[in-house]
């Protein structure tokens, strides 16, 4: 399954723009330095596993949330 990068904006509204698709988690994270390195305010580059686009920016737009803070440690 590939590893898809994606330019992640918040503001306005919460929106994904596809940078790159790859095999290889290296190559991904190399290409995403890069992006990083050169990103504009207001945007951040993440890299997402998926089976194929459509799972992977599903994944980055849902974001999982925290888990619940019960119990003693808080």
């Amino acid at each position: 399954m590939p590893y898809f990068v994606y330019s992640l904006y918040e503001r306005p509204l919460r929106r994904v723009e596809p940078l790159g698709q790859f095999e290889r988690y290296a190559e991904a994270s190399r290409f995403a330095k890069a992006k990083r390195a050169g990103a504009a305010g207001g945007s951040s580059v993440r890299i997402v596993f998926g089976a194929n686009a459509l799972a992977a920016e599903e994944a980055i737009m849902n974001p999982q949330p925290p888990p619940p803070r019960i119990g003693d440690d808080y």
